[in-house]
């Protein structure tokens, strides 16, 4: 308080001969001050909500109440303002009940001069400031407190201390929940602890305590609990020791985290990556098996491509239709066997390509002929006789919904009327189209359990079980195949039971349009032309060669068996295009294309049998000019190369 400042003092009291004594006594007391008089109780009140009182001089006997019930009354309205009790009753019970109750002081009237009560005064004051002062830091501790407690709680952390001579523990509130029991229910000691730990870690335990002991330095360990409902759980012990100067006792304290969730965590992790590591593995291995697959297949399609250019008789050629179509149905079913793997691990990828609209439809015709044939059903066909659209999406995809949904359809027909087949391109605004097809079998229909799960992969493979026929699991893997493939190409199926009898399948596919090739089928190259071509499978030397000399006679072709060769062979002689494996020996595909791209800006055209988008953006990010996946038509192979030396040209 600043000496300039005056001691704002309310005296209450009702006696006027008392009050007159008071302010002489005051006089003599050494302390600047005003002084306000309340003649009772509750006019106090009211004059200290409206001033500011430093102290209050208050006399227990009033009209409205008197003894301790004054004080009582006053106290329960006012808390902030310090008081001195001054009073004509000389009862030490009374004085000292006055002090606990929160008086600053008790005095008798009137047995103190101006000096005693001067400094009674200044003693209260400082008293109630310094005790003010102690409440407040009580106050931020117990708030400290809490929020220590809360932040063990949600940290799930406790800590204790143990002493070193009987082993008596002392645990927080969050020890006693991560063991299970009800907080401050016990008093532990160590051997308490230790009748939790697991049983296969309470040596190390043990060894734990024993070596802080001996060392006293910072020790850490982790172990299992295990409670009383059986739970087990993770837990991070650490400890060191402790010397408490004010009790003389060497104590060891530490604290105890539950740890159980990272544990799980880091389980999860473990097996994740395990899973992840496995799946990998998997992928590899069906990326392998597709490898092994397709390449030996395109040598097949290149040889029948130049077989189909020989001469033959008219049932050589019935024979080799027949082949051809085998082959593509053989291709089908590849696929098939490759994606009902990659299905299940939700991997298979979108591998957009280049498609001629009408020569889609016409394989598809091609095929689902012979099915009809094979099956002895018949089926009609409704498919546009000219459209000159190219677009671009998944035709192995598409190809393997259609013949999946056909092969259902077939097998459900009773034959008596023809299935029919329709095709169509729908087109929209911003060269973006729509591929309908639709089949419809006028006789089977569906139950409605049926249709409502047929359109649902999930749903479809829920009831497929060893205890149906061979037959119905073909169809169940067959429709959930459908379903999955529609779904990975954006596209819808629906399944509807006409008015009538029957049941109509509609596949709707959006698919980007695209310019056609300026190249038609027969265009063939009117110079010279130098082309290397770079593949280590001795089928597919024999078979590419002689289907690119068979193209044209002014076409030329050298062999590099990879891409080491393919490099050296390129610095000697120079080609015009270069076609190149990526699967090699010594040096692939794509390690052969940058050495050959520091040099050369000469065209290469990737052909390989990993046929996916991803290994297309591969190929074309180290500089390849285009990209053609195995196997591959001859004329789709012609195309690439014309626009590969027409953009050279330009």
């Amino acid at each position: 308080m600043s000496s300039n400042k005056k001691t704002c003092i309310l005296l209450i009291d009702e006696n006027l001969e008392d009050i007159q004594e008071l302010q002489r006594i005051l006089l003599d007391s050494s302390v600047r001050y005003d002084l306000v008089v309340a003649k009772g109780l509750y006019n106090a009140f009211d004059i200290l909500q409206q001033r500011d009182i430093d102290i209050v001089l208050l006399e227990l006997n009033l009209k409205e109440t008197t003894g301790f019930k004054t004080l009582t009354a006053f106290k329960e309205q006012v808390d902030q303002v310090p008081f001195i009790v001054i009073t004509k009753v000389n009862n030490e019970i009374i004085g000292n009940q006055s002090v606990k109750a929160g008086a600053q002081d008790f005095l008798v009237k009137w047995q103190f001069d101006g000096k005693h009560l001067g400094r009674c005064i200044r003693y209260a004051l400082q008293r109630f400031k310094t005790t003010q002062q102690l409440e407040e830091v009580a106050k931020n501790l117990s708030i400290n407190q809490k929020r220590y407690l809360d932040a063990q709680s949600m940290a799930q952390f406790g800590n204790f201390e143990m002493d070193i001579v009987n082993n008596s523990m002392n645990w927080t509130k969050e020890i006693f929940n991560i063991f299970g029991l009800r907080p401050f229910s016990t008093q532990p000691t160590l051997s308490d602890y230790l009748s939790y730990v697991h049983i296969d870690d309470k040596e190390t335990v043990t060894t734990f305590f024993d070596d802080i002991a001996e060392s006293g330095q910072l020790q850490k360990t982790e172990h299992r609990i295990v409670q009383e409902d059986h739970a087990i759980k993770h837990v991070a012990l650490n400890a060191k020791v402790f010397f408490d100067e004010i009790t003389q006792k060497i104590l060891i304290i530490g604290g105890v985290q539950d740890i159980t969730d990272r544990k799980l965590n880091e389980q999860l992790i473990i097996e994740k990556n395990m899973s992840n590591k496995a799946s990998k593995v998997k992928e590899e291995a069906l990326m392998n098996m597709s490898f092994h697959i397709r390449t030996p297949l395109a040598s097949v399609v290149n040889l029948l491509f130049l077989l189909e250019n020989s001469r033959l008789n008219p049932q050589q050629k019935e024979f080799l239709t027949d082949l051809k179509t085998s082959v593509d149905d053989l291709s089908i079913m590849v696929n098939n066997l490759l994606n009902f793997s990659l299905l299940a691990a939700d991997q298979v990828k979108l591998e957009e390509t280049e498609i001629k609209i009408k020569d889609l439809f016409q394989s598809l015709k091609r095929l689902i002929q012979i099915k009809a044939d094979n099956a002895e059903k018949n089926i009609e066909f409704d498919l546009p006789k000219k459209i000159a659209a190219v677009a671009h999406s998944d035709s192995q995809k598409i190809t393997q919904i259609i013949y999946n949904l056909t092969d259902n359809a077939l097998k459900n027909s009773d034959g008596k009327q023809p299935l029919i087949f329709q095709g169509k391109l729908v087109k929209h605004e911003n060269d973006t189209a729509h591929l309908l097809f639709t089949i419809t079998d006028p006789v089977t229909s569906l139950s409605n359990e049926e249709l409502e799960r047929i359109a649902d992969a999930e749903k479809i493979l829920e009831v497929y079980s060893e205890e149906i026929s061979n037959s119905k699991q073909q169809e169940l893997l067959n429709m959930a195949m459908v379903s999955k493939l529609t779904k990975i190409l954006n596209g819808t199926l629906l399944v509807n039971n006409l008015p009538e009898k029957g049941v109509e399948y509609t596949i709707e596919l959006p698919v980007k349009l695209a310019k056609a090739t300026s190249f038609k089928a027969g265009t063939r190259p009117d110079a010279p032309i130098k082309i290397l071509l770079v593949e280590d499978h001795f089928l597919n030397q024999i078979a590419t060669k002689k289907v690119l000399t068979t193209w044209s006679e002014f076409v030329s072709v050298d062999i590099a068996e990879n891409g080491l060769i393919a490099v050296e062979k390129y610095r000697d002689n120079g080609y015009d295009v270069i076609l190149m494996d990526i699967q090699m020996p010594v040096m692939n595909g794509i390690d052969s294309c940058k050495k050959i791209r520091n040099f050369s800006e000469v065209p290469i055209i990737a052909l390989t049998a990993n046929a996916s988008k991803q290994e297309a953006d591969k190929c074309l990010a180290v500089g390849m000019t285009d990209y053609l996946g195995k196997p591959f038509k001859p004329t789709e192979l012609y195309a690439k190369i014309m626009n590969a030396l027409v953009l050279v040209e330009a």
